[in-house]
């Protein structure tokens, strides 16, 4: 059972059934609308009496009037009843999750039209909710919100997420391989994965995604028996003109985010088994806000993960 509020040793629910009898007049119709017996009631009044020295009101055969000082008391009364009303209103909807503020991370490439249509729509379902939005790469999205600097993040990730970061999957998204059209490689598709064994790699930078790149070298080096022959880690559109244009290397992109049709000289191939990484929506686990649980269920309900579109050889990172 919740405590009483006081104000300067006034309980509000001492004011309000001050409040209540002084607009009925009358004890027996306030104690009804109070769902108080009368005699409750009357002890409510008593000891805000008590507490203040004075009397509040006067009884007569009629019912009750106000005393000269319960006509000073009443409008503060009313206003200090209405600010709890407030008060107990905003935590109400705060606890549903209808007001307050969210800060959202999403990608600056990638998918953008997914996170732009859920954050439309939850923006719409609770219009009284102020929504913040940044964009920056997946990487960096998770640094923010582990760093309590945003409540969701869209990002790609590894299978197993950092400590203290859940996630909602919204889709697997594979990661293939960019080569110049003359490339050996690209005589196969897809491409087995043992054959990458010493051949010269671009990766993209380790600090881009540390826990996504650190998983996806593990991944190939389980398949190919030995370390990665990596010649560069750039950026993937800096790789692709460089690295892969030269012949040099094969780099490893995400095929839904390779830029369509190639760069001139460049093909796509797939690998098998072909590496699957998961593009979520992530959030702290230990983060108990009604306003984010609001928009994971959003996202749940319109982009939620269908392992149907999963590649059939595909393997999680």
């Amino acid at each position: 059972m919740s405590r009483p509020i006081i104000v300067a040793g006034m309980e509000l629910r001492q004011l309000r059934a001050f409040v209540e009898v002084a607009e009925a007049g009358h004890f027996g119709h306030a104690a009804e609308h109070l769902h108080l017996t009368q005699p409750a009631l009357t002890q409510r009044i008593q000891a805000l009496e008590r507490e203040l020295g004075l009397q509040l009101l006067e009884r007569n055969a009629r019912g009750v009037r106000l005393a000269p000082s319960g006509t000073v008391l009443l409008p503060h009364a009313r206003r200090l009843i209405q600010t709890e009303d407030q008060a107990l209103g905003d935590l109400r909807a705060y606890l549903s999750g209808i007001i307050g503020r969210l800060r959202i991370a999403y990608q600056a490439a990638g998918d953008i039209p997914t996170a732009a249509s859920l954050i439309a729509e939850y923006r719409q379902r609770f219009p009284a909710v102020e929504v913040d939005t940044v964009s920056g790469s997946s990487g960096p999205n998770l640094q923010l919100l582990e760093g309590h600097a945003v409540d969701l993040a869209f990002c790609l990730m590894p299978g197993v997420k950092p400590d203290g970061i859940a996630s909602l999957i919204i889709r697997r998204e594979e990661v293939g391989l960019a080569v110049r059209a003359d490339h050996p490689l690209a005589e196969m598709d897809p491409v087995p994965v043992e054959r990458l064994r010493g051949e010269p790699m671009g990766l993209p930078p380790a600090n881009a995604n540390p826990n996504l790149i650190g998983a996806l070298r593990r991944w190939l080096v389980r398949h190919t028996g030995e370390e990665l022959n990596v010649v560069s880690e750039d950026p993937t559109d800096l790789a692709m003109q460089t690295v892969a244009k030269s012949a040099s290397a094969a780099i490893l992109i995400v095929l839904r985010y390779a830029p369509m049709p190639p760069p001139d000289g460049i093909v796509y191939r797939s690998l098998s088994p072909a590496p699957l990484i998961e593009f979520g929506l992530a959030y702290r686990s230990d983060d108990p806000s009604p306003i984010v649980a609001n928009m994971v269920q959003l996202t749940r309900e319109r982009a939620g993960h269908d392992s149907s579109a999963d590649p059939k050889n595909g393997e999680l990172v």
